[in-house]
């Protein structure tokens, strides 16, 4: 089946134009918004920080009973047994 070309573009009338809506002052628009957008995330302020993990501490049983560990201040700790 042959392929019909149309190479004429269609042509329209004056008073048609003026109907017409659109054109680079809707294209900057619509560009312009995410880029607004990304410019009020970049300035707003950064998430605060966590806040610190609690220090470690052994959980240390003697006959199934928890024993209140002593830190040494080393990184040891002991347990009055």
């Amino acid at each position: 089946m042959p392929a019909h070309h149309d190479d004429e573009l269609p042509t329209l009338d004056a008073r048609d134009l003026a109907q017409v809506n659109g054109g680079t002052g809707d294209a900057m628009s619509s560009m312009m918004m995410p880029m607004m957008m990304m410019m009020r995330n970049r300035q707003s302020a950064p998430a605060p920080a966590p806040p610190p993990a609690p220090a470690w501490k052994p959980k240390i049983m003697v006959d199934g009973v928890e024993q209140q560990p002593t830190s040494n201040g080393n990184g040891t700790f002991t347990s009055e047994v």
